[in-house]
């Protein structure tokens, strides 16, 4: 039974998000559109970036149920959010760095 529990819970989605981000704080606004595969191993979000071959840093799951997940995670420089709904597949993202520069991203999307 519990295998079935943990087996429901899992998912992995591929999303586009259209994104704005700032390389620092004082940068101007630019715009692009990045597809994630995004998935979970166990209570871990996994993000591979599909642009740039590349997997984004891990995020902790604290909550995954048939409903959303929400995942998050802050370093030394900067916080990472992560929402999605699976009920709709809207999806949002977002870094922030609190570093000496600054910057970060944020985007909104659709998953399949």
């Amino acid at each position: 039974m519990w295998c079935n529990v943990g087996f429901a819970k899992n998912f992995n989605y591929t999303c586009l998000l259209e994104v704005q981000y700032k390389t620092a704080d004082n940068s101007k606004w630019y715009n692009k559109k990045i597809k994630f595969n995004i998935f979970n191993s166990g209570n871990i979000l996994k993000m591979f970036d599909k642009d740039i071959d590349l997997y984004r840093d891990d995020l902790k799951i604290f909550v995954n149920n048939s409903n959303e997940v929400l995942a998050s995670k802050t370093f030394t420089n900067k916080f990472n959010g992560f929402v999605l709904n699976k009920n709709t597949l809207h999806v949002k993202y977002s870094n922030m760095y609190f570093d000496d520069e600054g910057g970060g991203e944020y985007g909104i999307g659709q998953c399949y």
